[in-house]
């Protein structure tokens, strides 16, 4: 979807050690922000990160985990640890690229359902992001 240029240059400064360290920093310090890091065997294998747009409304920012970790239900147990701890929740948020299969694979599995499109452009990279989102009842 992206050039290799492009996709390294932005997780050197997006996913450096340095900005996770700043993520985890400001959700410690904001009742908004929530941040959750799985780990297997000692090792630190993703994380997902959560902000509250709306009153019991909830944006999933970021969810990333390692390749060689990918179908072990880490991203399942994000969300529904995300579900029990965003209380009171009802709606949670997720923007994810249109060309993302799997991507928006797991967000449809997950039960997020499709509900609005948009373009954006990052650096002159102009990519539709399509919006899902999960009713919590």
């Amino acid at each position: 979807m992206y050039s290799e240029a492009y996709i390294q240059n932005f997780l050197s400064r997006a996913y450096s050690d340095e900005n996770l360290s700043r993520s985890v920093e400001r959700e410690l310090q904001s009742a908004k922000r929530h941040f959750l890091i799985a780990e297997f065997n000692g090792k630190v294998v993703g994380y997902a990160q959560t902000r509250q747009v709306k009153e019991e409304e909830y944006e999933l920012l970021r969810i990333y985990i390692r390749p060689e970790y990918h179908k072990m239900g880490i991203g399942k147990e994000f969300i529904q640890r995300f579900t029990q701890v965003l209380k009171p929740i009802n709606k949670l948020l997720a923007w994810v690229g249109k060309e993302n299969h799997r991507g928006r694979a797991f967000y449809e599995k997950s039960g997020f359902k499709e509900i609005e499109e948009m373009i954006e452009t990052i650096e002159g990279h102009s990519k539709t992001q399509v919006k899902y989102e999960l009713d919590i009842s």
